[in-house]
């Protein structure tokens, strides 16, 4: 199959969207010494090299001697990866971004990151800026598949946008429907055609704002959902004020107990049924299994220590990683004797015992590398597969607040 054809697994697109707000948190102010390239797959290895190592020179120009060292490092990082990984691009491509990411002033804390393109990659890039250039991938994280909920009563009712684990408020509407009794001096027939007209209205301020929303991205609406208490959202859909292509789309209509965000949330949980291809559903099932395999029939590791120990004895049949895991690999190599080392860690500065073990030379730093893809890499050669569990669902969060955010379904014991 081509390469613009394959579509990015769920794992893939989850780490993608997960080093992209890494990156774009990252900002100097006015400095300019964040390193920027882009490798698209087939690139010609001497010229990308040749155009990194001519900036390296160049950078001796710079005045300012801190953002000369920060730029003449952050190249230096990007050359020594591409050498390391001898110039092996992924088919997608390869995105590479260097800079100093400390904030503290005059101090230097140099770190080189990478992401896989989710989409082929066309630019050849070399950018550098006061915060990396990722306008290249921004387009890239655009959601294909979505799904849009509403809950409503005769009081409120709350429109929101499911894309992925993740659900927006997009709108929120209070009604001006007066209550059951009238007021004096009012008659019943008059107070009965004010509650039908304010009803009314309120649903077409609904209707609109669905309309707007949706019909511009129906080909990318996977479905709606409704919900609520009562037979409210019934009437609603009796009024036939919903465009005709959105409402081709509704797939559920659901008891909620609540219409506000609270509302939303139990929407999904109460839709697993019909929301069953949704991302956040199947989060919320694969932490609901590797519970009860942590209760029920103790094939489940959790704890760094023991998932670690688990994957290396190849027991893993699914790793289960909390977003929010925020750790470091650190490579160690000896310039002696080129024996490695690997630790593990939140910050350089925590990293201990960098003697080397066998001639006793100081070690230095080869590589960096997040703890999610090591982990992650350390599965795939065992055939396991990987989930990123995000915090936004319970389940999410229960299970970084109780596991530490790092668990595995085992095969065996």
């Amino acid at each position: 199959m081509a390469v613009e054809e394959e579509q990015a697994s769920e794992l893939e697109r989850t780490l993608f969207a997960k080093k992209m707000k890494k990156l774009k948190s990252i900002k100097k102010g006015s400095g300019t010494e964040l390193i920027s390239v882009y490798v698209p797959y087939g690139a010609d290895r001497s010229s990308v090299m040749n155009q990194l190592t001519e900036e390296k020179s160049q950078s001796s120009n710079i005045k300012d001697s801190n953002t000369r060292k920060n730029v003449q490092g952050a190249l230096k990082k990007v050359i020594n990866f591409l050498k390391r990984i001898d110039f092996n691009i992924p088919k997608k491509g390869l995105a590479v971004f260097s800079g100093n990411v400390s904030q503290q002033e005059g101090k230097s804390d140099i770190k080189l990151f990478t992401i896989k393109p989710i989409k082929k990659l066309e630019t050849k890039l070399y950018w550098c800026d006061s915060e990396f250039n990722l306008k290249p991938l921004e387009a890239m994280a655009r959601p294909t598949e979505v799904y849009g909920l509403l809950t409503i009563d005769k009081n409120e009712a709350t429109v929101a946008l499911l894309s992925g684990k993740k659900y927006e408020i997009i709108g929120q509407f209070k009604s001006r429907v007066a209550g059951k009794f009238r007021a004096g001096g009012q008659s019943a027939k008059r107070f009965e055609h004010l509650r039908h007209e304010a009803e009314h209205n309120f649903y077409v301020k609904i209707s609109e704002k669905m309309n707007e929303i949706f019909v511009k991205d129906v080909d990318k609406l996977k479905g709606i959902v409704i919900g609520g208490p009562g037979m409210t959202k019934d009437y609603f859909l009796e009024e036939g004020l919903l465009d005709h292509r959105i409402k081709a789309k509704i797939i559920g209509i659901v008891n909620t107990s609540y219409t506000d965000e609270s509302g939303i949330r139990e929407l999904v949980h109460n839709s697993s049924d019909v929301l069953k291809e949704a991302e956040v559903i199947r989060e919320m099932e694969i932490v609901q299994e590797f519970m009860r395999n942590v209760i029920k029939t103790g094939l489940a590791a959790y704890g760094e220590k023991e998932v670690l120990e688990a994957l290396r004895a190849g027991q893993v049949k699914t790793l289960l990683l909390s977003e929010e895991l925020e750790k470091t690999v650190f490579m160690l190599e000896c310039p002696k004797c080129q024996s490695r080392e690997e630790k593990i860690a939140k910050s350089e500065s925590e990293v201990t015992g960098r003697k080397c073990a066998k001639c006793g030379a100081e070690m230095e730093d080869a590589e960096e590398m997040e703890y999610i893809d090591y982990l992650q890499e350390m599965a795939e050669r065992i055939g396991a597969e990987t989930r990123i569990i995000s915090t936004d669902t319970d389940e999410g969060m229960q299970f970084l607040k109780a596991f530490g955010g790092i668990g595995a379904i085992l095969r065996y014991r």
